[in-house]
């Protein structure tokens, strides 16, 4: 019921009257009242709305304020903006009422400005927050949704003025009319209007250097001049602040054109119980101010004379009465009632914020809407009867519930809000509302540990919305604990990650790496200092970046060429990361120092599982030794990943031991790099002494991992401490070619052995090899041992299951057991089956076994013997065939005749991806393991390729106690080339230059005493420890025997790797250990190198061997001790040369001097050392194509600073005079900044400055080209475009760099700016180039047009005939270039022209046309020729 808008009066009782003349005043819709008493009622019901049938009323004389049920579709009225984002505005209604307003509602100028800026140009686009400042006063109309799911209505308010103005026409405005338009058009001496007005034309003038309004915005503006004709009328407008938007009182007989917002004057009439009654415009219409609307907020009724005049402002006008509603608060800006002291001072905006709690707020009245409250003594605040209503359920009695409202009493409130029209707080008393803590985002603050409480699943986000007191919470899916069961109305312990004023909520974690105590939380870019470690949360990983997010929304970027490791990262991981640099909002970061180093083994608890591995947590002593509140030492956490390749060395255990180790429990990993940990490598580390960048030596066999891998390159990280370089190795490099056309299929973190084959110190950089014979000595036991390690971790995986009561570890390879047929899998064609008396656990009868036999019955049982158990799957493999029952017994050991035994026939019942599972024809036997790989690098598979499931195979036994073997040929095979292994040296070539490689042998020509001189030398300087008469009474051949018998390694010492120096543990106890003693049974875990025995290399396998009684001394000192040794040993072999033998060796060694002489100066020799480049680049300095197959030589082995370095010398070497050469080498030079540092930008200034701008700015395109560095291109081009307008280059290089970034539709404008910037003598050759760009972009409409106005602008520039002609010919549109071509003869032009013409057309009609059109040609060329001598004659 609307209760101001009572179309017929029903009788009642009138108020007094001001005078009696203003009774006419108060008839409605011409109807006069008569005047009828009606008995008072005792009490009014204020917790009811009231109607104009309270108090007797026959009249709309209620002066209530604007609510939802009144509030009538397309109305207009006034607001007050609230809050403005770049996207919509926040905007207070009368009645303390809501609405908003979007960009699409603003004008039509400004949404055309919106959607070119979507398209790119944003010259004249400004957001909301720029256009509309809070307090700024609007009308607009007003629109009533829904809103989907809830029901509850919302409000629209749309202020374009085609919507608010659309009911006007143009003749009816008159001289002084105001009203709100928008910019549509900025001249030079003013602007055009958007009035909204039907045939209307506004036009505010203002000369350029005052103008401060942009397109779309809207402005009051009053019209100044108006010049009416029939069908359309023009204005001249001026603008007007908010405050003067005063209406002269006239007799203005149409409402509509008295706009909300305007300010008129307002004559009281009489006063209501709700407000005031009077009128406006010579009392030409009736209006109402309610109480809430009075000039100050504590102002009452009785301070407003009657018959006095007061300046009001219209809020809205009823659209069925007419009746008028106005306020007297003409200052919104200020919003709060002003409480003047002596001094005359305001009181400030808002002094109370949303969420405070008013201790003693005292009671003024019962007023409309609500109780009137006193606050802090100066300000008005209200409880509204709806919120009162709202605590009571069911019956109640009114008088009960409002006779605690009294007057004068106190209570204690909670502020819910403030409205900005009524300039009031509206409050509430609710007890849950004012004991909250909680209550608003202020009350928060990021970094805050608080209790949020789960209220609904959001799958959106894939996370939860929670309930943090009053405030509404997200849970997102990153920030999600892991292995916690999550329920509605579960309550958890956060932690606050962002507070989003904007959006009105806060972002919480529940992860453990967040609540945990003292940790550095970042959550203000103002505290993230160059250095600090803060955790944070991986929100995306790209190939070159990871993108990390810390609190209020602060991300930081790592980019990965940034860390010395090549680290794993994972969407949600939470970690510590190092602030690097820090440019104003925007952050570099790094990881923290390593907390532990490769090889250090330590406990782990596993704390989630993840599809790419194990996410595991380390507890550790803080290094600072704090204490706790308890006393105890302060424990760090460290989170870490162990990827699900590095569960085991084989695929398919992994997926089983992901299942061993569920979240909670605890293992040991070894450290691979910074946060990546491993489980098969606990074995490995924790019995070799881990080598480092000092003790790695050539010859060393050490285990690596593949980092990337393609068809042709392996890049492999080794396991070298402070060696963080990936090694490439080719995949030819890897092949024995043992098995034909065999695929090599390497995956990341696949485990294979290295053998290093140099060591170059000054690049520090190793070359190794992975191929098979280079690091496995053919010795099958080291096989065996390898398949023993397999078949104990399955044990121990068994183990595990059987501590957590698995159904299938109960069964063990080679039992017997009933099972039920269930079917055939429809995919696979596998028999599946279920073991009897438990039927959770199932088998499976592979299709190949089963072979073409008939499918049983289901249901029906049989009875079968395990093949194979697969803990992965949780699935027994089987074979029911009687032949395979009988002959397979449970796993035992090996009988002593089977040991060695070879030639023995097997058949292959299963082939697994490690293993192949057989079984022996005679007797009853357990089953056989045969390996897949005979090592880790047998890529080939050359253990098993004669290997083929269901066929028959003789096989040899390689362990002593198991059923291990590997086919008969293969045994042989290897068996004969260990023997060779052991009896031939191979030695190992190493580069040459710089290379830390075991010395040469001596020549053979060398004297006898020169050997002998040798040796007494080398043995003085090297064996310091020993006595003088032993270093000078030793005869020469006794010191000769005694190098031999060192060199012959029958003295040795435990080597330096396996223990000797031992590094101390990184906390007391024994919770972390690295670089144990070797254990007697990890022998296999490290191969031997090639040449072990008598036949090793000097320098490599005995390097570590040394006399007990000598003193420790540097590698170099033992090259050359062993080299003397060498030395004597052959000069005591051979004493002297004859000369026939000295001829021969003096032509080798000049044969060989020639050789490398010819070798470098061979300009086709390809280069593979520092010292080639060097020499290259010393013989031409000048040559920046030398410079940069140096500095790629470099990058190639990823030494980014030395080729860094190189650049700069290259630049300072070459000539000043050679400018193409050096802006080469800088570009080469911002090449590398840009892909492998953040320092372009330097560099780019530096470049600027010592070469043509044009020039390198052109380069820059290119090379942001080819890095696809699309943001950064695009602001280049702008400054470049800026910069070089007048150059011609310029131009097209933009234009196809548009092409480039997808912005094909802005080249033409491009064109235009470009013809606009350049020379006139320029504009063709641009037009030309612009049309080759659109042409090679297959735009060849755009391209015909361009050239076809050209050529008709300019007949005589046969270059852009030719041009034209060519471009259609290579489009494939021969009749568009013979129409072309026919065109052209048609000129007048010289002979030597019309030549070229000719026989272009001649070309054209010889390849694309046929005989005819050729003599046509001809004959028209004839033709002009005869014509135009006719014509000089």
């Amino acid at each position: 019921m609307v209760p101001n808008e009572k179309s017929f009066p029903r009788g009642g009782t009138i108020h007094t009257e001001a005078k009696a003349a203003d009774i006419s005043s108060n008839i409605v819709f011409g109807a006069s009242q008569k005047k009828v008493k009606k008995a008072p009622k005792v009490k009014d019901n204020f917790l009811s709305d009231e109607t104009e049938e309270q108090n007797g009323q026959l009249e709309a004389f209620s002066a209530e304020t604007l609510n939802m049920d009144t509030l009538q579709e397309d109305m207009l009225v006034m607001g007050v903006v609230k809050e403005a984002t770049a996207t919509a505005l926040q905007i207070a209604l009368p009645g303390r009422m809501f609405a908003r307003t979007m960009v699409a509602d603003i004008s039509e100028a400004y949404t055309r400005v919106a959607k070119a800026a979507m398209s790119g140009d944003t010259s004249e686009y400004h957001d909301l927050t720029e256009l509309f400042q809070v307090g700024r006063i609007v009308y607009g109309k007003a629109i009533k949704t829904e809103m989907l799911g809830t029901g509850r209505v919302s409000l629209l308010l749309s202020l374009k003025p085609a919507d608010v103005h659309g009911s006007l026409h143009h003749k009816s405005i008159k001289k002084g009319f105001i009203f709100s338009g928008a910019v549509a058009e900025i001249q030079e001496h003013g602007y055009v209007i958007e009035s909204g007005v039907q045939g209307l034309q506004a036009f505010v003038p203002c000369e350029e250097p005052a103008q401060k309004l942009h397109v779309g915005q809207l402005a009051f503006l009053k019209v100044k001049n108006v010049h009416h004709d029939t069908h359309q009328s023009t204005c001249t407008c001026v603008q007007v602040e908010q405050d003067q938007l005063r209406i002269k009182s006239q007799n203005e007989t149409n409402l509509d054109y008295i706009l909300p917002g305007s300010i008129v004057k307002f004559k009281v009439a009489k006063h209501l119980k709700d407000g005031l009654k009077g009128s406006i415009m010579n009392e030409s219409f009736s209006a109402y101010i309610n109480e809430h609307h009075l000039t100050n907020a504590l102002d009452t009724l009785d301070a407003y004379e009657l018959n006095e005049d007061y300046n009001a402002r219209v809020l809205y006008v009823m659209p069925l009465t007419k009746l008028v509603y106005l306020t007297l608060n003409l200052d919104m800006k200020t919003g709060v009632a002003a409480e003047k002291d002596q001094n005359e001072e305001e009181q400030e905006e808002e002094p109370l914020k949303v969420g405070t709690v008013v201790e003693k707020a005292k009671v003024l009245r019962l007023g409309s809407g609500g109780v009137v409250l006193l606050l802090n003594k100066k300000l008005k605040g209200i409880i509204s009867y709806g919120s009162i209503r709202a605590n009571f359920k069911g019956n109640y009695d009114k008088d009960e519930v409002l006779s605690k409202y009294g007057r004068k009493t106190k209570h204690k409130v909670r502020i819910l809000g403030y409205d900005i029209i009524e300039s009031l707080y509206y409050c509430s008393d609710d007890p849950n509302v004012v004991s909250e803590k909680l209550y608003c985002l202020e009350d928060i603050t990021a970094g805050d540990l608080v209790t949020a409480k789960i209220f609904k699943r959001d799958d959106k986000i894939k996370g939860w919305s929670v309930k943090i007191g009053k405030v509404n919470g997200i849970l997102e899916q990153f920030y999600l604990a892991p292995n916690v069961r999550y329920d509605v109305g579960q309550s958890l312990k956060c932690r606050v990650l962002e507070v989003n004023a904007e959006r009105k909520i806060c972002y919480v974690s529940n992860r453990s790496e967040y609540l945990g105590k003292g940790i550095k939380f970042l959550t203000d870019i103002a505290s993230a200092h160059v250095g600090n470690v803060y955790m944070g949360t991986v929100v995306r990983c790209e190939d070159n970046y990871v993108l990390v997010k810390f609190g209020n929304g602060i991300k930081g970027v790592l980019h990965r060429q940034n860390l010395k490791e090549s680290n794993s990262f994972f969407e949600g991981q939470t970690a510590k990361f190092r602030i690097l640099t820090r440019n104003k909002d925007q952050i570099t970061l790094t990881l923290p120092e390593d907390k532990f180093q490769l090889g250090e083994i330590c406990p782990v608890e596993i704390t989630n599982a993840l599809d790419a591995g194990l996410e595991v947590k380390i507890t550790y002593a803080a290094d600072d030794d704090e204490e706790d509140e308890d006393g105890n030492p302060k424990l760090e956490e460290f989170m870490g990943l162990i990827p699900l390749r590095l569960l085991s060395d084989h695929m398919e255990l992994l997926h089983a031991q992901m299942r061993v180790h569920p979240a909670g429990s605890y293992t040991e990993a070894a450290c691979i790099m910074q946060n990546i940990f491993s489980l098969r490598d606990v074995p490995y580390f924790s019995g070799q002494l881990t080598k480092d960048w000092q003790t790695v030596q050539v010859g060393d066999i050490i285990r690596s991992y593949v980092k990337h891998a393609t068809e042709q390159v392996v890049d492999l990280m080794v396991c070298v401490r402070n060696y963080n370089k990936p090694v490439k190795v080719h995949v030819k490099m890897l092949r024995l070619n043992a098995v034909k056309n065999a695929p090599v299929e390497l995956v990341p973190e696949q485990l294979l052995l290295v053998k290093v084959l140099s060591k170059e110190v000054e690049t520090k950089t190793l070359t190794v090899s992975a191929k098979l014979t280079d690091v496995w000595t053919g010795d099958l036991s080291d096989t065996a041992k390898l398949v023993e390690g397999y078949l104990n971790e399955v044990a121990q995986i068994k183990t595990a299951l059987e501590e957590a009561s698995a159904p299938i570890s109960k069964y063990s390879v080679g039992e017997k057991i009933n099972v039920v047929f269930k079917g055939i899998d429809a995919t696979s064609h596998d028999w599946v089956y279920t073991v009897e008396g438990s039927a959770k656990v199932s088998a499976l009868l592979l299709s190949s076994l089963a072979g073409t036999a008939k499918a049983p019955e289901t249901g029906s049982k049989h009875e079968a013997v395990i093949l194979w158990v697969d803990y992965s799957s949780d699935v027994l493999l089987i074979s029911n065939k009687k032949l395979d029952i009988a002959h397979i017994s449970p796993s035992g050991e090996l009988s002593t005749n089977l040991i060695g035994k070879a030639g023995m026939k097997a058949k292959v019942l299963l082939k697994l991806e490690s293993v192949a599972v057989c079984s022996l024809k005679k007797g009853t036997n357990p089953l056989v393991i045969c390996p897949i790989r005979l090592h880790p690098n047998d890529l080939e598979n050359s253990g098993s390729a004669e290997l083929r499931q269901g066929d028959f195979c003789n096989i040899a036994f390689i362990h002593d106690k198991l059923h291990i073997a590997v086919p008969e040929t293969v045994w042989r095979l290897w068996r004969g080339v260990k023997r060779t292994a052991d009896t031939q040296a191979a030695p190992v070539k190493a580069k040459k230059s710089k290379v830390e490689e075991p010395p040469k042998q001596k020549k053979a020509t060398i004297e006898e005493t020169s050997a002998k001189k040798k040796i007494k030398a080398e043995t003085k300087t090297k064996v310091k420890a020993e006595t003088k008469t032993e270093a000078k009474a030793t005869p020469t051949k006794r010191k000769t025997e005694e190098v031999e018998q060192i060199t012959n390694g029958q003295k040795k010492t435990p080597p330096l790797t396996n223990g000797v120096v031992k590094e101390k543990p990184r906390q007391n106890g024994k919770l972390f250990f690295e670089d144990k003693t070797p254990a007697k049974n990890a022998k296999f875990e490290t191969p031997k190198s090639n040449g072990e025995g008598k036949s090793r290399l000097p320098g490599v396998s005995s390097f570590w061997e040394d006399d007990l009684n000598q003193s420790k001394e540097t590698s170099s000192d033992e090259d050359e001790e062993l080299n003397a040794a060498e030395t004597q040993k052959n000069a005591a072999k051979k004493k002297r040369l004859s000369a026939k033998e000295k001829a021969k060796a003096e032509v080798k060694e000049e044969q060989r001097l020639r050789e490398i002489e010819e070798r470098n100066a061979d300009p086709k020799a390809r280069l593979e050392t520092i010292d080639q480049y060097e020499r290259l680049v010393i013989a031409q300095p000048n040559n920046s194509i030398s410079w940069l197959k140096y500095i790629a030589f470099l990058l190639s082995n990823t030494e980014i600073e030395k080729a860094r370095d190189l650049a700069r010398r290259a630049i300072s070497t070459i000539s000043f005079r050679e400018t193409q050469e050096l802006r080469n080498m800088w570009s080469a030079l911002l090449n590398m900044e840009l892909v492998y540092s953040d320092n372009f930008d330097d560099v780019l200034k530096e470049a600027l400055n010592c070469n043509d701008p044009l020039e390198i700015y052109i380069s820059v395109v290119d090379i942001l080209k080819r890095n696809k560095k699309k943001d950064r291109l695009s602001s280049v081009l702008t400054t470049i475009l800026n910069k070089f307008k007048t150059e011609l280059r310029v131009w097209p290089v933009a234009a196809e760099a548009y092409f480039w970034l997808g912005k094909s539709d802005q080249v033409h404008n491009l064109l235009q700016r470009a013809l606009r910037g350049l020379p006139n003598q320029e504009h063709i050759p641009c037009i030309v180039s612009f049309a080759k760009l659109y042409a090679k972009h297959d735009n060849n409409d755009m391209a015909q047009t361009l050239l076809d106005d050209v050529v008709t602008s300019y007949p005589k520039r046969i270059d852009i005939w030719s041009v034209y002609v060519d471009m259609l010919i290579k489009a494939g549109l021969i009749d568009s270039a013979r129409n072309v071509l026919e065109r052209a003869v048609l000129q007048k032009l010289k002979p030597n022209k019309m030549q070229v013409i000719y026989k272009k057309y001649l070309q054209l009609e010889e390849n694309h046309g046929t005989d005819a059109t050729v003599a046509k040609v001809k004959q028209q060329a004839e033709q002009w020729v005869k014509n135009y001598a006719k014509a000089v004659k």
